[in-house]
């Protein structure tokens, strides 16, 4: 059995709302869920993304191993009910989910010393509202938890509030979940949150309140059966990256530049994918791509600030100007007033909804055949677009001295889209040119990345400077190292032509 589900959290003044809608749909009485959550001291079943856990529902316990997929929607779920009655919890025992793919991953993990290891880490106190949703598509259930996590550290027991709301798929597509999810983002100003109560039980034990920034997960396109699993796989891989980051975000985590940079990669690499997906016999929305580059925009106002207020400054002081004051930039709020908007919210869904299609079981000699295809065609579609930006970028770098500060940040994109590709479709490439060409490449972009901010900063000191003449010491640097930066840039990209291409021109 797989669990498909969507987290939700939503303002407070949305519970009594959330509760009646429930109720409506025949949700009017409460569960008591009272879990204990077992793992080694050092947490080995955390950090691998696995939960075990015994729950107590109403008399009975239920035995419970979760683990994580490479869709962040989706874990592999097993539950056995244990013969035990009483309040206290019962012995647990690994050995029930034995036959399940669950408890192959499981025992993969423990050995028999760490068996020996297990104990209760943390716990939680929940008093859940259900309610079925039948419709066309399938049935999902709603499941709204109101209560507490608890850990003992060495402190005294601590605790954090839980107050969150789930769509399940109980029958049917998974379709169903994201349509239902869309009417909660849209009826409760929702926003979608992945981290589960194993993931913040075992925060809270660790002394812990966020987790790290989730950077690119390893994926591979070596055993693709199609080409709706080659979407699947790209699109999990920076939806994981994404929806960690916004979920952190949008909980108001305090140094968010990090997540930021993150979610902004994530971002970026999936905008890729979309320039790829027409290939792949699949697209987004028109609504979906203005919603996407609004967000995007919005988001790399906070990149702008940082360069000024990180990098820019220190050399203003350094050099004995006067450095550029708060007052002068425009005031950033918290991002999460950007992820949490309900646009970027239902792009987030329907970006989830290109990756639900999954290739079948076994394939016979003629599926064979097709897959071997559909990777030719596709191989060939990706070296015909790799070619495209590399004979344009020679063009280009052939007349650089002359390019505006425009066209170099456009040039910047494409490059962009050629190294993410690289990243990307690495196993479709020599690997013995790739190591050094990516790395020739990563530079070029960091030597334009720094160009673009300069760029941008002299483009709004250029309007401020007229209400603070303090600015004008900082737009003379900045105009002087922008020359400077593109001589760099027009080296680097010409250290980058002599690399041989890592793949068929």
């Amino acid at each position: 059995m797989n669990e498909f589900e969507i987290k939700f959290l939503f303002p407070e003044e949305k519970l009594i709302q959330i509760e009646s809608y429930l109720i409506a749909n025949g949700g009017t009485r409460r569960q008591h869920l009272q879990a204990a959550y077992i793992d080694t001291p050092d947490f080995l079943l955390s950090r691998a993304a696995i939960a075990f856990r015994l729950r107590r529902e109403g008399r009975q316990w239920i035995q419970t191993l979760k683990v994580a997929t490479s869709n962040m929607l989706e874990r592999l779920e097993h539950n056995v009910v244990i013969s035990a009655a009483g309040k206290d919890l019962p012995t647990w025992d690994i050995r029930l989910h034995q036959n399940h793919k669950a408890g192959k991953r499981l025992n993969k993990l423990l050995s028999k010393s760490n068996t020996k290891d297990l104990r209760v880490v943390y716990q939680t106190d929940i008093w859940r509202r259900k309610a079925l949703v039948h419709t066309q598509s399938g049935t999902i259930e709603y499941a709204l938890d109101c209560g507490n996590i608890f850990a003992e550290r060495s402190t005294g027991i601590t605790k954090v509030s839980v107050q969150e709301l789930e769509i399940e798929l109980k029958d049917g597509s998974s379709e169903t979940v994201l349509n239902q999810a869309k009417q909660v983002i849209r009826e409760f100003n929702a926003h979608i949150d992945t981290r589960s109560k194993s993931e913040r039980g075992f925060l809270l034990a660790s002394d812990l309140t966020f987790s790290p920034p989730q950077k690119a997960s390893y994926y591979s396109l070596n055993h693709a059966a199609s080409k709706a699993e080659i979407i699947r796989i790209l699109i999990d891989s920076c939806m994981s990256q994404i929806l960690s980051n916004q979920s952190i975000l949008n909980a108001g985590v305090k140094d968010y530049s990090e997540y930021l940079h993150q979610l902004r990669i994530g971002l970026r690499r999936l905008k890729v994918i979309f320039k790829y997906l027409p290939n792949l016999d699949n697209e987004i929305s028109q609504e979906s791509i203005v919603n996407f580059k609004s967000v995007f925009s919005g988001l790399g106002q906070y990149r702008d600030a940082h360069f000024v207020t990180e990098f820019l400054n220190p050399i203003l002081i350094s050099l004995g100007g006067p450095e550029v004051v708060q007052g002068e930039l425009p005031r950033l709020s918290h991002p999460s007033t950007i992820t949490r908007d309900i646009n970027f919210q239902i792009f987030l869904l329907e970006a989830m909804r290109l990756s639900l299609e999954k290739s079948k079981g076994g394939l016979d000699d003629r599926q064979s055949n097709c897959k071997h295809q559909d990777e030719l065609d596709f191989k060939k579609f990706v070296n015909t677009q790799l070619t495209k930006i590399i004979i344009n970028f020679t063009k280009k770098v052939s007349n650089f001295k002359s390019l505006k500060d425009a066209e170099i940040h456009e040039l910047r994109k494409k490059m962009k889209f050629m190294r993410y590709s690289l990243d990307f479709f690495n196993e479709y490439l020599d690997q013995k040119r790739l190591p050094s060409y990516y790395k020739r490449t990563s530079e070029l972009l960091q030597h334009f990345g720094f160009f673009n901010d300069i760029c941008v900063a002299i483009k709004n000191f250029d309007v401020l400077v007229k209400d603070d003449s303090n600015l004008l010491f900082a737009l003379g640097w900045l105009k002087g190292e922008r020359e400077r930066v593109k001589t760099v840039c027009h080296k680097s990209a010409k250290s980058l032509l002599k690399c041989e291409a890592p793949w068929k021109m």
